[in-house]
């Protein structure tokens, strides 16, 4: 069975696989930014300077200091990558004391100002930093909202569906395995419904997180303090609700798992309890645990 195997590796080596991953050095996309960014590229840190950012960089972290805390359960160096763009960029504006515009992808909180669960534009941790590092002003862009921003002002010639292009890579880079949320999307609806109100939604989805995903209605009326007359009927729409806000913002793609939704033992009538979906239930229990550390 393990010479079959091995033999198998070795034909999907030497026939397909090498056309799926061409020789990068030969990629003309590789080759026409290499041109462009030649000289338009910042200097690297030295090694004492990088040792001392690395450790200072993950001090941020333990303190949530924007950018990078959310990215804190990364291994290594990993934790501290946010910040190290981030002190370059601040560097390049305090040479050039201008303002700063930043293409990101990144959603989560530690780069953006929530309001209603949606990015509002950067935190002010991030834009005093700036300023106090002799740059101007910061704005921050998606990469989606950039090429429309840009085909507008630069009159660019934009192929049509480009946008769309991106939208759709930013999906297929959403880990299939979290139901199409990550951590900082979920952060983002437990935000916009907590602002809303709807902050006992926010506790019975992580209660029922913490149950592995079910909770019975016994539990909801317990937690919400609702009275026993109370009905359940509508009670998961502030989630579908906001959480089709962010599929429009592009925050989470329109394929992701819904997060809350009723269940019933016997039938349509009055709801048994709720479930998060399975898919849900690492993310969110590690949201709860970096929670309970701060």
């Amino acid at each position: 069975m393990f010479g079959e195997v091995q033999k198998k590796i070795s034909e999907v080596g030497k026939g397909e696989w090498q056309q799926i991953t061409p020789d990068t050095n030969a990629d003309p996309v590789i080759a026409a930014l290499e041109t462009a960014l030649a000289d338009h590229v910042g200097t690297s840190f030295d090694a004492e300077d990088l040792t001392r950012l690395v450790a200072r960089g993950q001090q941020r972290v333990k303190d949530r200091v924007p950018p990078g805390y959310m990215d804190g359960k990364k291994e290594g160096e990993g934790a501290v990558g946010d910040f190290l763009v981030w002190e370059q960029l601040l560097r390049e504006a305090s040479v050039r004391q201008c303002d700063v515009l930043f293409v990101t992808a990144d959603a989560k909180e530690d780069w953006w100002r929530k309001e209603r669960g949606l990015n509002r534009g950067p935190r002010p941790e991030l834009t005093g930093e700036l300023r106090s590092r002799g740059g101007g002003r910061l704005f921050l862009l998606s990469p989606k909202d950039f090429l429309q921003v840009a085909a507008s002002i630069l009159q660019l010639d934009v192929q049509a569906g480009s946008a769309e292009d991106i939208e759709r890579v930013d999906r297929i880079e959403t880990d299939p395995s979290n139901g199409g949320w990550t951590a900082a999307a979920l952060e983002a609806l437990f935000n916009g419904l907590t602002y809303e109100g709807y902050g006992n939604r926010v506790d019975v989805i992580r209660f029922a997180a913490d149950m592995d995903g079910p909770i019975e209605a016994t539990s909801v009326y317990e937690i919400c303090d609702y009275d026993d007359d109370r009905s359940l009927r509508g009670f998961t729409k502030p989630v579908k609700r906001i959480s089709g806000k962010l599929m429009e913002q592009g925050v989470v793609p329109n394929t992701a798992v819904p997060v809350l939704t009723a269940q019933y033992v016997n039938g349509p009538g009055r709801a048994s309890g709720f479930e998060v979906h399975p898919l849900l239930v690492p993310v969110i229990q590690g949201l709860t645990d970096t929670d309970e550390e701060v």
